[in-house]
């Protein structure tokens, strides 16, 4: 099921409304970059971390964000397309942001427009889930992703994601390890990857390449409360094989377990452990969004 209504620019529109020039930056040249946030019962935890991003991600991309754009803006708009859209309690917000039309590769300005977009999770219950069966996994490896300072960025140019999805529906896999141009492990083509090694966690470093995700962000920190040892450090393929566990992070869907990668089979004690602590700590977050 997908959503019928969004806001472009603090506006609710049809999702068939033409909104969009042909001249659009973000179809042109991929000039824009988008984030995805989970709404669990009606709110959204840790928008005060996508919002950040947001802004920061706007900084690097030397793109002025329009002036009302803000948390409370989000907030209503989110709520507004919630009834709009008749969704029950659980789903994901994806906001794009696009430079204005103007300019080839050059733009003529940085001004900046934005849509949200809010659909329905049907399959999810309340609140994040661990997958019950573990993804089977492998590596990509046609492309290598750059280690620069856009490779952290969730750019509207996601070709390597693309080339990795389809790789993955190619070889019956759940998802595609991304390699970067060092050939250390990066992510996953939608998450990021941790693993487990006698109960210290590893995870590569932003300077490897991997996008700066909220949601690692979040485990980091909330590993550290719980005396987990987190590492961000390079990790190589072998890694992969001497992990006890390993397993992805996005914002949606919190932590996903992984099963198999090659031949090697995997558990998910500390994904458990995590993903009970990672919905205690929504649940304060969204009683302190609601008390405010």
């Amino acid at each position: 099921m997908s959503s019928k209504f969004v806001s472009h620019n603090n506006q609710i529109v049809s999702k068939d409304s033409p909104i969009l020039y042909a001249s659009n930056r973000s179809f042109c040249y991929g000039d824009g970059f988008f984030e995805s946030i989970r709404i669990t019962d009606n709110e959204m935890p840790f928008l005060q971390h996508h919002f950040n991003r947001i802004v920061e991600t706007a900084k690097i991309l030397e793109m002025q964000l329009p002036n009302d754009f803000s948390i409370d803006i989000i907030r209503h708009n989110v709520k507004s397309l919630i009834e709009k859209n008749e969704i029950d309690k659980e789903g994901k917000v994806r906001i794009n942001i696009y430079r204005n039309e103007g300019g080839l590769y050059a733009p003529e300005n940085n001004t900046s427009s934005y849509i949200i977009d809010v659909m329905p999770l049907n399959n999810q219950k309340n609140g994040f889930e661990l997958n019950s069966k573990g993804f089977k996994v492998d590596i990509f490896q046609k492309i290598k992703k750059p280690c620069n300072i856009l490779s952290g960025v969730k750019s509207c140019n996601s070709l390597l994601y693309v080339l990795a999805g389809k790789y993955k529906l190619d070889n019956d896999l759940d998802d595609a390890v991304i390699l970067n141009e060092k050939l250390n492990v990066c992510e996953f083509s939608g998450s990021n990857l941790f693993i487990s090694i006698n109960g210290v966690l590893y995870t590569p470093s932003i300077s490897e390449g991997c996008v700066n995700g909220v949601m690692r962000n979040i485990i980091i920190d909330m590993a550290k409360t719980l005396r987990i040892n987190v590492y961000e450090i390079e990790l190589k393929p072998n890694d992969l094989i001497r992990a006890d566990e390993i397993f992805m992070t996005n914002a949606v869907n919190g932590i996903q377990w992984i099963g198999a990668y090659k031949a090697k089979r995997f558990f998910n004690k500390v994904s458990k452990n995590l993903i009970d602590a990672l919905n205690k700590f929504a649940s304060e977050q969204k009683a302190l969004l609601i008390e405010n």
